[in-house]
């Protein structure tokens, strides 16, 4: 018997960093554009995010992947609001993407503050473990800069959803809420990450149920328990976590995808869904874990 059918216009995409990374370039690195969007759609998924062996050349780009029946569902940019040096030029390189973003028919533009953190701010000892927090006047312009992103998205008919992420100046429930009390709910929403959440410890079900309101975008990644234990134990960054394998796909870790999906569901969310697990593909096969992961989702929602 076939399980009941949950959510309602929502569809699965493939996240390109499964396959190489963005950050750390020995990941994966060895992987061509082509193989990466053909293993998606061998895998059953119908997007994929900006990866950055991807074209940047929308007619290129789009040509490529309409072949794997597959569209291009948003893109990461970095934003540095809290540094009042660096917050222009960071605005700039995110009106380009934006505008990239919207030629390739995306709704969605995904933003993360780098500002304060070890691993993104170019500023910072990249030695030192952590995230330096914001103190209340980076708190406004950080608003007020989100702000400013969310009504370029608007005038362009497109969302600006920002990434809850570790390592970042927003990562815990508490620092979500008083970022979503200070913005403009028609301007600024968040893409909702059950990986970083649960490497944060956040109460992943009480974050979606919550914040329903904002979500517009969803990364759907698992935690190795096992190895979450080691990271903090031994005060590992978020980078070398990731090396050391913390992250996999849905159904192969320890967070409940089921009741997230029920929330959503509950919720009426409405959108993508990207399956994202930050690995070295040298270790983990990223074809045999995306099937894995679609496989999962087929199980827990019924589509």
């Amino acid at each position: 018997m076939s399980k009941e059918r949950l959510l309602y216009n929502v569809r699965f995409g493939a996240h390109p960093i499964n396959w190489v990374n963005d950050d750390m370039h020995d990941l994966g690195d060895f992987i061509t554009f082509d193989e990466q969007i053909d293993e998606m759609q061998k895998a059953g998924y119908e997007g994929t995010e900006l990866g950055r062996k991807y074209p940047r050349d929308p007619k290129t780009l789009k040509e490529a992947l309409k072949k794997r029946n597959l569209v291009l569902t948003s893109g990461w940019t970095d934003i540095m609001f809290t540094n009042e040096k660096l917050a222009e030029e960071y605005y700039a390189a995110f009106e380009k993407q934006t505008l990239f973003l919207k030629e390739m028919g995306c709704k969605y533009v995904i933003g993360a503050e780098g500002g304060g953190s070890t691993n993104w701010d170019p500023t910072e000892d990249r030695r030192k473990f952590g995230v330096k927090k914001m103190d209340e006047k980076q708190w406004t312009n950080f608003a007020r800069g989100l702000e400013r992103c969310g009504s370029f998205c608007k005038k362009h008919g497109m969302e600006f959803v920002l990434h809850v992420h570790t390592g970042t100046v927003i990562e815990t429930y508490e620092e979500t809420k008083k970022l979503l009390d200070m913005t403009d709910p028609e301007l600024v929403f968040i893409l909702a990450d059950t990986g970083h959440l649960y490497y944060c410890g956040v109460d992943i079900n009480k974050f979606f149920k919550d914040f329903s309101s904002r979500i517009r975008y969803v990364h759907f990644k698992d935690v190795r328990e096992d190895v979450l234990k080691q990271v903090k134990e031994f005060h590992l960054d978020f980078n070398s976590a990731v090396r050391v394998g913390v992250f996999t796909v849905p159904g192969d870790g320890a967070v409940d995808f089921q009741s997230v999906v029920n929330i959503l569901n509950e919720t009426d969310y409405q959108g993508w869904i990207l399956v994202e697990a930050e690995q070295n593909a040298l270790y983990f096969n990223p074809l045999e874990y995306a099937i894995k992961a679609r496989n999962h989702l087929l199980n827990i929602t019924g589509m």
